[in-house]
Formats: structure tokens, C-alpha cells, sequence
């Protein structure tokens, strides 16, 4: 079976769902098992692995995929894709065409079920780790192009049904779908997402993703991923850099952000630039920084800072680039900003505290195994501080509205802002990647896109709970990269969609509703005890979560 594709986690189906899946199979005529080694000559169907040979490990010789262990609801998908006309190929599309709809589940589900394997080979002369850093970083302050694993998972092992795994597949038939994207003979991608991508990424480029992600064991990506996550040394997978930026590219860097309204408009030279990862110190303080690094993007995983977590939240998250990007609330505008008076809890913060509060909110560390932030001695302090003032070096110290800082404000618009048209937004929009019920999107157990409400979502004393900070920050940056342009009324709509729904208690909450409604959620851009949830009772009701005393 040709498919071009890949899955969303290494985990096989039960045995009775498989079972089911293959008898709607046996029904049709053939077992999958049979079409996919034997075929059908009599209706003229090939054998899959005349192609992707016996082991479903793909074919560099062809440039046919592995199949073996990818998800069964995207390969189902890709054989629709070749029969619909969204992917074309000289053997797929009249094979596809003789498939009935319940072969294409039970072959689907057949290599869904079996064990990882690649037959994958780099060519010679091409280094796989040349594609580490577009694989992981991506080039976000320069193109605004997000890492390939921001969506195709850790290591390239998948995430939710549309993000195939790319880990141990082809190099020949990686680089014959980039192309196939950027011709347009292939088509169904989410929003557009892969055509857009491709567009801002160079042949050469193109040659060093497909090399390193060629380069990874399909047995072994899942498990080093997490392990990655977990703060662990994984051997062969070297610590990832970004190129240095040369003096053009600085020139142009920022000639699409505009105005900063959070902070100051740039000025000439245009906004802050962090040191480049390349440039991270080779000594215990950077030793100390990578940690923190690590731990800003990992941070519901990471062995140092899990503890402390209380949903699948990370800090990269909401300050994208691992804190480095400007108008997405960057750390080394954060760095510099602080001791400063806070009116959410009228006194004076420091950073720590700040960051304090981050975990307290948007992380839920009430209901993690500590059940409270790291503390101002502990390690995921040290190393988060480090790490925020190495990003800062050369930064104006007390300059607290550095261009790029925060997120642009978004103008209000005539129509304000609705749930109910927020709706449609978010299932054209965000649901391919938060989930149609907001629970975010997976690799295997692992979090790629993070839950957007519910009790793995931010809770209600996090800042991204009022609509005005969410909209801002989703017309800047998503969908991922920009791949489309959301309106401005999408995105105020659609925030407020998104924080028209339950999610964990405020801890400030002292167990009177309307007493924490007046004193912490009375401006207008707050739904917390004022609108009614799908259960009918007032947001903030049913709440789980932390009920302390307010501070």
C-alpha cells in the first residue's frame, strides 16, 4: 500500500478494536494482512509491500514511506486524499480507486498495528545533524517559521491525527513531499499549513530536515523523546544551535513586526536581540542556562521543574522561540523589567515572584505533587533565572517598555466580541491542533499543543483568561508561523470562545464566588462569575482545583 503518511503516536490499538477493524476487512474480500503481502490480481490490487516492502519500513530506493506504527486516521486519510484528487501519484491514485472503504480501514489499521521499522538510509555527504536546529528551533525571529517538531511532535514522532510522524521515514520520499507541497500536487494539509511552510524554507534546508529526521530510529524516537522531556541525556541526539546571524539578516530581521504597543515603538535598529544559542557558554553557569532552557520548554516534563506543574502547561507556550521572540512576551523584556509594582496583587514583585506566579496561574502548581511554585533556593529557579538573564545580555537594566515586550495590543472593533461567533472560528481555526473539546494535542503522552480549557488548562487567576490578552496574543502568533492571517474580529471572537469555558479554580478563590468575582474579575474582558458554562452554572462554579485563602 503506497501511502504517503505517518501517525500521531507510536501506540498500537487494543486488540479489540484491531480486530474489528480487520473483520470489516475479511468482509470486503481479502484480510488486510493479504492485501497488504498478497494483494488482489484478480481486481488488480498490488501488494503495499511491493512498495513499502515486508516490514512496512518503506523503500529509499522508490521513495516510499514507512507505514509500519503510523496512526490509522491519518493513512485512511491519505488513501481518501489520492482518491479525492488532494494527492496525486501515477500508482496510488488507480490503487486508492480500487480500495473499498472498509479495506482502507482494516489496511489502515493493520500497519497501524505494527511494530516500528524503517528502512531508511541518508545519503552519503549529508550530515543529519546540519538539520537538528530547523528541526527543533525553527527561525522564528527571522520567518516567523516554527520548528518542524512544533507540530510533528519531539523528535518527529507525531501529534494528534494530522502531524504524521516523520522519524525513520525516507529521505527520497521526505524530500519528494516537500516538493509535492511546494508544486502542489499534494494538498488536504490542515489550513494550508505544509504549502505555507515550505514556501519559507530553502532546498538545502529541505535536505538537512529529511537527512536528520531520515537519520532517527523509528524504534527508538518515541522513548528518547520522552526522555528528552525528562531532562535525561539521550546518546546521538547532540544539545541543538541555532546558526549565528549574519549582519544581512539582522538588517531585515524585523521588517514585518510594526508597531509594539505593549511597549515602545522600535526604533531604528528595531528590537532586542538575545545572544545566539550557539553563542551559550560552555561553563557551569551555561551549564545552568541550557537547564533553564530545557526547562522553560519542557516544563510539565522535565524532572526539575514537573513537580511543581499541576496541568500540561510549559512556559513556551504563551512566550514562544523558548522566551526569545519579541511581541510574544520574551524573557529578556521581562529580565530587565523587574522589581515592579503589580497591580494584580498590589505590591511591589520581584522576577522571581513573578515567575512564582506563572506556576501559581497558568501552571496550576496548587495541584501538582509539591502543591506549590518552586521556591526562590530551588533549581528550576536557578536555572530559569540564569537562563532569562543570559537572553538579556546588553539589555537596557530598568528599561520596562522595551519594543517587543508583551503582545501588541489588539484595537477593539465594532462588533466586540462573541462566543457564539467564536465557535466556527475555532473549529476552522484551532481545533486541528487543541482538540475539538480544547484538550490540546498529543505524542503519544506527551503535550505538543496545550489544552486551552479544562483541568489541564490554565486556571482562572492566569492572565490568559481575560479575553483582551488572549486575543492579542493569538492574532500575533497563530495559527503557528502564521500560515493563515486570522481577522482581528477572529481573534477576539475566538478568545473569547476559548475562556467562555470552565477551567481550574482560581486560587484565589476563598469559597465565595461572588466575593472573588468583585475583588479579582470585574473588568469586562472577564467571564469568571458572570457567564454561564455548558452545565449552566456561572463560570467558576464547578471549578476544580486549588481553594486556599486569598493572600
Amino acid at each position: 500500500m503506497p501511502i504517503r503518511g505517518g501517525t500521531h503516536r507510536f501506540i498500537r490499538p487494543s486488540a479489540l478494536a484491531l480486530l474489528t477493524t480487520l473483520s470489516a476487512g475479511v468482509q470486503a474480500g481479502q484480510s488486510a494482512e493479504q492485501l497488504a503481502h498478497s494483494g488482489d490480481p484478480a481486481r488488480g490490487i498490488e501488494p503495499c509491500a511491493n512498495c513499502h516492502q515486508a516490514n512496512g519500513g518503506g523503500s529509499e530506493e522508490i521513495g516510499a514511506p514507512r507505514l509500519a506504527a503510523m496512526g490509522a486516521p491519518y493513512l485512511a486519510a491519505q488513501i481518501r486524499h489520492f482518491k479525492n484528487g488532494d494527492r496525486k501519484h501515477s500508482i496510488m491514485t488507480p490503487w486508492a480507486e480500487l480500495l473499498t472503504d472498509e479495506e482502507t480501514r482494516a489496511l489502515s489499521g493493520y500497519y497501524a498495528a505494527l511494530p516500528p521499522a524503517s528502512n531508511a538510509q541518508v545519503p552519503a555527504g549529508l550530515d543529519p545533524k546540519a538539520g537538528e536546529g530547523l528541526a527543533r528551533d525553527g527561525d522564528w525571529d527571522g520567518r516567523r517559521l516554527p520548528a518542524c517538531g512544533q507540530c510533528h511532535g519531539p523528535l518527529g514522532i507525531g501529534a494528534a491525527e494530522q502531524f504524521p510522524a516523520l522519524a525513520g521515514q525516507p529521505y527520497n520520499y521526505l524530500i519528494g513531499q516537500l516538493a509535492a507541497w511546494t508544486t502542489g500536487k499534494r494538498k488536504g494539509d490542515p489550513l494550508g499549513m505544509m504549502g505555507a511552510i515550505n514556501a519559507k524554507i530553502s532546498v538545502a534546508e529541505s535536505q538537512a530536515a529529511a537527512a536528520f529526521y531520515a537519520s532517527l530510529p523509528a524504534t527508538r524516537a518515541a522513548a528518547a523523546a520522552v526522555e528528552m522531556r525528562q531532562g535525561q541525556a539521550v546518546p546521538g541526539i547532540a544539545a541543538l544551535s541555532a546558526p549565528t546571524p549574519t549582519p544581512e539578516s539582522r538588517a531585515s530581521r524585523h521588517a514585518d513586526q510594526g508597531e509594539v504597543p505593549s511597549g515602545r515603538a522600535p526604533d531604528a535598529a528595531r528590537h532586542f536581540e538575545p545572544p545566539a544559542r550557539g553563542d551559550m557558554p560552555s561553563d557551569a553557569f551555561g551549564e545552568m542556562v541550557a537547564l533553564g532552557e530545557a526547562i522553560f520548554r519542557q516544563t510539565d516534563r522535565h524532572a526539575v521543574s514537573a513537580p511543581y506543574v499541576g496541568n500540561t502547561q510549559v512556559c513556551e507556550g504563551c512566550h514562544l522561540d523558548a522566551g526569545r521572540l519579541a511581541d510574544s512576551a520574551p524573557m529578556w523584556a521581562a529580565w530587565v523589567a523587574y522589581p515592579a509594582y503589580r497591580s494584580k496583587n498590589k505590591r511591589v514583585n520581584t522576577l522571581i515572584e513573578r515567575i512564582q506566579g506563572c506556576f501559581e496561574y497558568s501552571m496550576n502548581a496548587q495541584a501538582s505533587r509539591a502543591g506549590h511554585p518552586p521556591t526562590a533556593e530551588s533549581q528550576t529557579m536557578h536555572a530559569l533565572l540564569s537562563y532569562f538573564y543570559w537572553l538579556a545580555t546588553g539589555a537596557p537594566t530598568g528599561d520596562k517598555t522595551m519594543p517587543g515586550r508583551g503582545y501588541p495590543t489588539l484595537a477593539r472593533t465594532d462588533a466586540g466580541f462573541d462566543p457564539a461567533r467564536g465557535v466556527a472560528v475555532y473549529g476552522e481555526k484551532c481545533a486541528i491542533c487543541h482538540g475539538a473539546d480544547g484538550e490540546g494535542g498529543f505524542a503519544g503522552d506527551l503535550m505538543v499543543f496545550p489544552p486551552l480549557w479544562g483541568a489541564q488548562s490554565y486556571n482562572w487567576g492566569a492572565g490568559m483568561h481575560k479575553i483582551d490578552t488572549a486575543a492579542a496574543y493569538i492574532k500575533q502568533n497563530m495559527p503557528l508561523g502564521n500560515v493563515i492571517e486570522l481577522t482581528a474580529q477572529d481573534a477576539w471572537d475566538v478568545a473569547a470562545f476559548i475562556n467562555s469555558h470552565e477551567r481550574p479554580q482560581d486560587p484565589r478563590f476563598d469559597g465565595d464566588l461572588a466575593q472573588t468575582t468583585k475583588q479579582f474579575h470585574n473588568g469586562e474582558f472577564d467571564y469568571y462569575g458572570k457567564r454561564k458554562g455548558a452545565d449552566g452554572q456561572l463560570l467558576g462554579t464547578a471549578s476544580e482545583g486549588a481553594k486556599r485563602s486569598k493572600p
